[in-house]
């Protein structure tokens, strides 16, 4: 039974190498915003160029909220953050990708706004 958890957890790996932002609807911008969120939040952490508060998510649903987004479109956005950093942590224990200093820079920038309060990607 080990193996196959093994198996699976490698070929999800390998079906979620895409970029998962692409895979979002565009009915839902929320959704759309929290993957590249997510991916932001993810790649900032692999690069240690910063990382999210305890409350980011919140605050970013929050953010949402005052958008316009409704209860349907918070759950999937919540959702969509949730899957997304799941599968970009096991793409990165899988196959690390390298930071370059270009884009640590460019990352520290980003998280800073991010922990500032500013979800405006």
């Amino acid at each position: 039974m080990p193996c196959l958890f093994g198996a699976r957890t490698a070929a999800l790996a390998c079906l979620l190498a895409l970029p998962l932002g692409a895979c979002v609807s565009s009915s839902n911008p929320s959704a759309g915003r929290a993957a590249e969120f997510a991916n932001l939040v993810s790649r900032s952490t692999a690069c240690r160029a910063g990382n999210p508060r305890a409350n980011t998510l919140e605050q970013f649903l929050a953010t949402e909220r005052t958008r316009g987004a409704t209860a349907e479109q918070l759950a999937s956005a919540r959702s969509t953050y949730i899957t997304v950093s799941e599968a970009d942590t096991i793409n990165q224990g899988v196959k690390p990708q390298a930071c370059t200093a270009d884009e640590r820079v460019e990352l520290k920038a980003r998280m800073a706004k991010v922990r500032a309060g500013n979800f405006d990607f």
